[in-house]
């Protein structure tokens, strides 16, 4: 197995960046809107695979329980987690090339 991306082992820092990173790709290139990622994801779900929508909620979710339930302390699977948003945000990054290389702009 190679070597991957290095992540903090502070479980709030990991889901504090994760969802960042995230919520970046849909801001900027899916124009999404809402106060979290939950929001964000609402507003873009009909441009994305519902597999995505689903693995990006699944994201929000781990980290708003740890920044706001009590006793919610660390991710439960790190490594499912980091999978998640792995390829959550491979598949983001796989639909922006799509759409940029199905660009009809002609000076581009």
């Amino acid at each position: 197995m190679g070597v991957g991306p290095s992540y903090s082992t502070n479980d709030y820092e990991l889901v504090i960046k994760s969802s960042k990173e995230l919520e970046y790709f849909l801001e900027e290139e899916f124009h999404a809107k809402g106060k979290g990622l939950h929001e964000k994801i609402s507003s873009v779900q009909s441009d994305l695979p519902d597999s995505l929508c689903k693995r990006i909620r699944f994201l929000a979710t781990i980290r708003n329980k740890l920044i706001h339930e009590r006793g919610f302390d660390a991710i439960p699977d790190r490594s499912a987690f980091i999978a998640s948003f792995e390829s959550s945000k491979q598949e983001l990054v796989t639909i922006i090339k799509a759409r940029n290389s199905n660009s009809s702009c002609v000076i581009c």
